[in-house]
């Protein structure tokens, strides 16, 4: 019996399209590496961009001072939550290495 036998029969693929069959996801290690390297990625902009807003507000380019306390804190959530991404890595690879083998 195929799968393709029951999606067809039951329309699975019609109602929920991320239900239907594709290609092998890539392996594991290499999406999480992936997006933590996104991840990493997307907090360095942020705080570059804060860094930016507080140089322009600082040269007189803008007037804006809750735009710069805006792109401030939404660096300083992303750094947070980054390094609470880091903490739960750590303490998940602790918890494995702690395990009876």
């Amino acid at each position: 019996m195929e799968i393709k036998a029951i999606e067809s029969g039951f329309g699975i693929g019609k109602a929920f399209p991320s239900a239907a069959v594709s290609s092998p996801a890539a392996s594991p290690s290499e999406g999480f590496s992936k997006f933590l390297g996104e991840m990493m990625e997307k907090v360095n902009s942020t705080q570059v961009e804060s860094d930016q807003a507080v140089q322009q507000l600082v040269t007189g380019e803008t007037k804006s001072l809750h735009e710069v306390m805006i792109a401030m804190e939404k660096a300083s959530i992303s750094f947070q939550f980054m390094t609470q991404v880091r903490n739960k890595a750590v303490e998940a690879y602790q918890e494995i290495m702690r395990m009876p083998v």
